[in-house]
């Protein structure tokens, strides 16, 4: 694991409920920053993040942890989430699924990513999907024991013509 580039800037804690319509916010950002999609995809996500952030209610209330990176300099501010599963995908490598990590891009090359991942599946193994072209996930993931398994999936409706590659653990 790499060293803090600014030791106490970012902290990582358990989302408490109020907290996931912003962090749902905070994932929109993280998909305007980091991918190359078109203007509709993040303005479906920016439309979507409140009925995502139910969804996570949902699961946390049944005993789901989120994760969030807060930035200690910018008034707590979230800038990063994470969070995973027992997936319900029968063909799954692996039982848990790392179903997100995204940062923003000022914590992004903090370290706080590895730390993030280690808060959310340790050394578990697990699996997740990745858009292919994501080159800077697919290292970080690659960093952390994932390797692609050959298994890809097609994405459908906004995102029809990109597609996601599964690495597993």
């Amino acid at each position: 694991m790499k060293p803090l580039r600014e030791p106490g800037r970012f902290r990582i804690k358990q989302a408490a409920l109020e907290e996931l319509p912003l962090a749902a916010r905070v994932k929109a950002a993280a998909w305007r920053e980091s991918y190359p999609f078109e203007d509709g995809v993040f303005q479906a996500q920016d439309e979507l993040a409140d009925q995502a952030a139910l969804g996570w209610e949902q699961a946390a209330r049944r005993g789901g942890y989120f994760w969030v990176v807060v930035d200690t300099q910018q008034d707590g501010d979230i800038v990063g989430l994470a969070h995973a599963q027992v997936s319900d995908d029968p063909a799954a490598p692996t039982p848990l699924e790392l179903s997100m990590i995204y940062l923003l891009d000022r914590a992004k090359g903090s370290g706080i990513a590895d730390r993030l991942m280690e808060m959310t599946i340790g050394d578990a193994p697990a699996f997740l999907w990745v858009l292919e072209g994501n080159d800077r996930a697919i290292a970080f993931y690659e960093r952390h024991g994932f390797r692609a398994d050959g298994t890809t999936q097609e994405l459908t409706g906004r995102l029809a013509g990109h597609r996601e590659r599964r690495m597993v653990r």
